[in-house]
């Protein structure tokens, strides 16, 4: 059910976490991420999909209701970041990735004020980052592609940037349909990730462990063999086919994020599981015209309901347990959950006023266990 009002409590004052030291990666520790959406400034339209009332529950512990239909969030700044990082550290999460471009100014600090914000806090390695390179759509001129990878080449040597498999640095590529148009052919795909791959070697490092974000295990796996893909997830990961035009238990969603697993485990290929924690876009739909762009479609579902605590935790375990009997196809020794802040999209992790640091508090309780913590 839907809640209608904003319920403010004293949720962002319940991390009741131990602040001991993120655990240092051991050969049987999971690298389990976030994906991060950072969009919250003020003025923004994805500020105005959270302004009717019915969506205030979704607010962020950096945003505020200023009227009955209107909110602001703004998480641009150094202190939320710093609280955001703090966050995520005692809930146990190794790392963030960030929809990330390729812009033609190399020279300059990346636009992306949250992943700026957060390689500038005093706390930078106490939550990793990684990339989701959101396709080349975003990428600018083909020319500058090279130096783009070496670009990319400097952030995988930051020792705060995520490595798994005993150092590879973990890079997502989502639009990966898109491949195509900016590439041209086949093999110059390849060449285009093997580009990433050299200037990494070039830079010292173990070559990078690409991940594929697709839609459908089989179009993973194609990339795996076709281009040279390393292994296959998801952005987020919600079950179009079986589910119609209405909503669904979040029971529903863990369950189409466990098939999806399988599925990739039958291709024979590496996956990095993506767990998804909810799936409610309505928020989007206030501008069907700006819905259709964004998804290729007119405003549809399926919705879930926003999961319990204990839902939320039992995918993230179940997705644990999956990685532990399926050595042979995890071998990342990864998870990505989606996602930190999609709260429009719905899918979050980021302490709410309505909530608090519940979700927070959950994740944190499997990890502990999962670690022997």
């Amino acid at each position: 059910m839907m809640r209608t009002g904003l319920v403010v409590t004293a949720g962002l004052q319940l991390l009741r976490i131990t602040t001991a030291d993120a655990p240092q990666a051991e050969p049987e520790h999971v690298a389990v991420g976030a994906i991060r959406w950072d969009a919250w400034t003020p003025g923004t339209e994805w500020e105005m999909n959270l302004s009717p009332p019915q969506w205030h529950d979704r607010l962020p512990f950096y945003g505020r209701e200023v009227a009955a239909d209107r909110v602001e969030i703004s998480a641009g700044t150094q202190q939320v970041m710093d609280k955001e990082i703090a966050y995520a550290r005692r809930a146990g999460l190794d790392y963030w990735a960030y929809c990330f471009s390729l812009p033609t100014d190399l020279s300059a600090e990346p636009d992306e004020y949250a992943l700026r914000l957060h390689l500038s806090s005093r706390r930078r390695t106490d939550v990793h980052f990684a990339f989701v390179l959101m396709g080349p759509g975003y990428w600018g001129p083909k020319e500058d592609y090279p130096k783009a990878a070496e670009r990319l080449a400097r952030y995988f040597a930051d020792p705060a940037y995520q490595k798994v498999q005993g150092g590879r640095p973990l890079l997502f590529i989502f639009y990966t349909e898109a491949l195509t148009t900016y590439f041209g052919t086949d093999e110059a795909i390849r060449q285009g990730l093997d580009t990433i791959r050299a200037k990494a070697a070039d830079a010292g490092l173990q070559p990078p462990l690409i991940v594929a974000d697709v839609w459908s295990a089989e179009s993973g796996a194609d990339l795996v063999d076709r281009v040279g893909f390393d292994a296959v997830s998801g952005y987020t990961n919600v079950d179009f086919q079986n589910y119609g035009d209405q909503e669904y238990p979040y029971t529903n969603l863990a369950a189409a994020n466990r098939r999806y697993w399988d599925a990739i485990a039958a291709t024979g290929k590496q996956a990095v599981p993506i767990v998804t924690t909810g799936w409610d876009h309505r928020p989007r739909w206030r501008d069907p015209k700006r819905f259709e762009e964004l998804y290729k479609s007119p405003p549809r579902g399926p919705w879930y309901t926003p999961p319990t605590p204990m839902e939320l935790a039992g995918n993230l375990r179940s997705a644990l347990d999956w990685v532990a009997a399926h050595p042979e196809n995890a071998q990342p020794g990864a998870v990505i959950l989606y996602a930190w802040n999609e709260s429009d999209e719905g899918g979050w992790l980021v302490p709410t006023h309505a909530e608090g640091t519940l979700r927070l508090e959950a994740i944190a309780r499997v990890l502990r266990a999962a670690r022997g913590r």
